[in-house]
């Protein structure tokens, strides 16, 4: 799925979500219903089970982020917003977030706060894990790239034991080589800064390039741990690419080779 709107598009001057700031009309509720597990304050406006097979699903997903990239455990909350509505849902975006494009579910960093918002519909598990991922990730790394930042989050916004292998990612990069229509350009994903600028296409190539980070090397999966512990010490890392490239000049050529052998 598509990621969340990027945090300087939603730390407004006066969020009334997140402010004191008093207006002179009829907010709607915030859901009410209550449920801390771990990490996750899960705010719903209707009855969750404490022991709910996604929430299982989420916690675990913690543990695969901090195993497969090596990274800290944080214990910052992470506030999930559900509505069983998608009326009333879109109700609320709508009045605390006017002018956001229209989407199941996003990811809100504030200066304070990490927060997911999501209609509880058929797709809400795949909204979820990638959202939440997006939290997970966001309570520990600062200034993640949005290409890594995506690409992580399609990752893991597949149901555990998939081991990260997107099928609608895969099949259209694998059609779009098939025509000569797609070659990797990690410096064009590099060069993205607004999730606005990202086309499936994108969200596809970033998934791949941490796909094969993630599962063709020791060597290449240091160097992804390496870039997200730089970010986390100094706030800044160089480029992913530059470090890529460094492992081999042919790098974009085994990308390709890569997603046609996971895929056969």
């Amino acid at each position: 799925m598509e990621g969340p709107l990027r945090p300087f598009l939603l730390i407004l001057t006066c969020l009334p979500l997140f402010s004191g700031c008093t207006f002179f009309r009829t907010r709607p509720a915030l859901p009410d219903s209550l449920l801390v597990r771990e990490q996750l304050v899960i705010h719903s406006d209707f009855k969750l089970p404490q022991k709910h097979r996604l929430l299982e699903e989420l916690l675990a997903i913690r543990g695969d982020l901090v195993s497969a990239l090596d990274i800290p455990v944080s214990d910052e909350p992470i506030h999930l917003y559900l509505f069983d509505d998608a009326e009333t849902y879109q109700t609320f975006i709508t009045s605390e977030f006017p002018g956001l494009p229209n989407r199941r579910a996003f990811f809100v960093e504030g200066d304070t706060s990490l927060s997911v918002f999501a209609h509880w519909g058929d797709r809400v598990a795949e909204d979820l894990r990638h959202e939440v991922s997006h939290g997970y990730l966001h309570a520990v790394t600062p200034n993640l790239p949005l290409w890594l930042d995506e690409g992580l989050a399609e990752c893991f916004e597949v149901p555990r034991g998939y081991d990260g292998y997107h099928v609608d990612h895969a099949e259209k990069l694998l059609d779009l080589v098939e025509t000569a229509s797609w070659r990797p350009d990690l410096l064009r994903l590099e060069s993205l800064h607004d999730i606005s600028d990202m086309s499936q296409k994108d969200y596809a190539e970033a998934w791949l390039w941490v796909h094969f980070l993630l599962h063709t090397s020791r060597e290449r999966r240091v160097l992804l741990q390496h870039h997200l512990s730089l970010l986390r010490q100094n706030g800044q890392s160089p480029p992913l690419s530059e470090a890529i490239w460094q492992t081999s000049p042919t790098v974009d050529d085994e990308l390709i080779s890569y997603l046609r052998a996971i895929s056969s």
